[in-house]
Parts: C-alpha cells; structure tokens; sequence
C-alpha cells in the first residue's frame, strides 16, 4: 500500500511536468528568452515552505520525505486532499524543511549537506543517543596497483558477456519475464528487444497494461487505456540508459568516458567502482565485479533542493543465452518504488 501510495504521488506531480516557456520574437538586438522554471508555489495548492522550489521536483522530495522517514503520504496528509492542514505531523514537516534549509544555508554555504535522511536515516523520530554496541567496522579494502584502467574494466566485461561474434549474430530477443513487487505481489512481463530498441509490458490487474522503453533515440511511457504517461526528462533518460546498457557490452557507444575510482565491496563481493560520463555530462556510478568482470550495479543521480535522488539498478544472475550472456535477475531502486525482475525464458 505504500508503495502505490507514493507511485501516486510521483504520477501526480509529474502529470503537470511540462516547463512554460516565455515567447518573444527575437530581434536583431535580442536572443530567444530561456525557459522559465515553474515553481511548485505557482503549480500547487498550499504550498508553504517549498514555495520557490521547482515544480518538477515535488514528486521526487516527497519520495525522498517518505523514504526518509521509512513512512507513507498518509503521515503527513489527508490523502483526499493533500492541500489541507489538519494534521499535526504536516505542520512539524514544515518546520523540519525550513530547519534543514536554515543549516544548509547558515553552515554549508547554500549546498545541501544536510537532508531529513541525516537525522532521521528511516526511522520516523531521530535517534540521539549513540549505539553502545554498534558492528565492527570492516577492514580497508586494499586498492589494487596498478590501478585498472576504465578501457581495462570494460575490455573485461565485453569479455565475460560473449566474444563479439558471438553477440553480433543475436540481433533480436523476446524475453518472458516477471515483476515482483516487494509485497510479494507479481505481474507478468514481456521484454522485446530488437537492434537498439527496447520495450518492457507489464500487464497489472484488470488487464492494465503499461509499457516504456527506448526506440532507438529516446525513451517513453504508455498505458494500455489510451493515456501518455508524461515523465520528467531524468525519469525518462533513465528508462533510455537501462536499455542502453542491458543488452549492449560496447559502453562506450552510452558513454564518452569510463573512470575507474575505487575498490569497493558490494554484499562482499569485491568491485571496481567506475564513474562513466555521458555525451551530456551526466555521470553515472557502474560497479563491475573484479573477479569475473561483469556489471552488477548502476547509479544515477539527480539532484533537489532536499538531497540526492537516485536511481539504482543490481544485475545478477548471468546466464548464457546463444552464447552470450545477460542479467536474469534486475532489481530497480528508487525512493519510494522497489522491484525485482526476473527473466524467465530469452
């Protein structure tokens, strides 16, 4: 129930996402004027403290309140109108956001060092006292020298999926799959892939189906009952960049630089963590296995005027299919959404 609440919220505030841009006609003299950002304070009802934030984040912060806090939209609101006041614990929200931006601004120059996930790490009240028997801190991982180099790690990888023969004769694939929400509840998937193309079809109850993907040059969202389902341009460059990278090993033709940072443990499992940047400048985190060499993690993150918001995605459970092989467990991360998915048949 928490979790459709919040995926509420998200389509909610997302719903109304297009930016509103000043129109003149340029002259000799003048340049076309910038898009103006539309303020949550000037989308929506009641809004108080978050005033001047931009709209297009409102989703995102509220998610990364109820992660925070480990809580769902009810604790704040009246879910039957979320501009009422009633209830006590929106009030002491408020005063907890303005603390937060008061602290960031008096002691951190303006940057957001300071989030509800500082104090409250997803517990509803902050814990003050300290643990008196807190886990033995685990031993420095020793870093390897000569450090790998980003063409070294992704040289390994291309390796451990398949030789490029092999994964030059595969060049489409219809996959059976499922998602497993974490209240247990599954829905039954469909993956087409095809050259670069991609697109995933999740049929909920009632027969709702609901597919996104990538055509080859951006990504996309569409329901099954006619509507378009209008994401943020980060939530949309996310859906592009997983299918990007599922069935490609050639990361460069995603990104235009690969950085190898540090050695890192992931469940125990020692990693590289290499920082890939793209054509645009967005970075992302990839976690590549040292021993085997394959990818089992990516982050991505976009930044609110509350702390990071960050996609992840875990890749396990490699199998060989023709030769080369993918990721047969995908599980997704995000404040406030969590899946897995499992592929059953390629």
């Amino acid at each position: 129930m928490k979790n459709t609440i919040k995926i509420a919220i998200i389509i909610t505030a997302v719903a109304f996402g297009a930016l509103v841009f000043v129109t003149r006609r340029p002259t000799a003299q003048t340049q076309p004027s910038l898009p103006q950002v539309v303020t949550a304070g000037q989308r929506f009802k009641n809004i108080k403290v978050l005033g001047d934030m931009p709209a297009d984040q409102l989703g995102k912060v509220m998610n990364l309140f109820a992660q925070s806090l480990n809580v769902d939209c009810a604790f704040c609101h009246n879910t039957k109108d979320y501009s009422a006041d009633e209830k006590k614990e929106k009030q002491t929200a408020r005063r907890m956001i303005q603390m937060t931006f008061d602290i960031n601004k008096n002691s951190f120059g303006g940057r957001t060092q300071v989030s509800c996930n500082t104090c409250h790490n997803g517990h509803e009240h902050p814990v003050s006292a300290p643990n008196l028997w807190p886990p033995a801190e685990a031993a420095e991982l020793k870093q390897p020298d000569p450090k790998p180099t980003g063409d070294q790690i992704l040289a390994k990888y291309q390796a451990a999926v398949g030789s490029r023969e092999k994964l030059a004769k595969i060049t489409s694939r219809y996959i059976t799959a499922s998602r497993i929400e974490p209240d247990g509840t599954t829905e039954p998937e469909v993956l087409w892939q095809k050259g670069k193309s991609l697109s995933i079809a999740t049929t909920y109850p009632k027969n709702v189906v609901i597919t996104e993907g990538y055509d080859g040059t951006s990504g996309w969202k569409a329901s099954s009952l006619g509507s378009a389902l209008h994401l943020q341009a980060d939530d949309l460059a996310q859906i592009t960049r997983f299918a990007q990278i599922l069935f490609n090993p050639d990361l460069m033709s995603v990104y235009t630089k690969l950085d190898f940072r540090f050695a890192d443990q992931i469940d125990g499992k020692p990693v590289y963590l290499v920082t890939a940047t793209t054509a645009d400048n967005q970075v992302d985190r990839l976690y590549f296995d040292s021993g085997t060499g394959l990818l089992i993690r990516r982050q991505s993150t976009v930044r609110t005027v509350l702390g990071p918001f960050v996609y992840q995605w875990d890749y396990s459970d490699y199998k060989d299919f023709g030769g080369v092989k993918i990721p047969t467990t995908i599980k997704f991360a995000q404040p406030g959404v969590r899946f897995t998915r499992k592929l059953t048949k390629v």
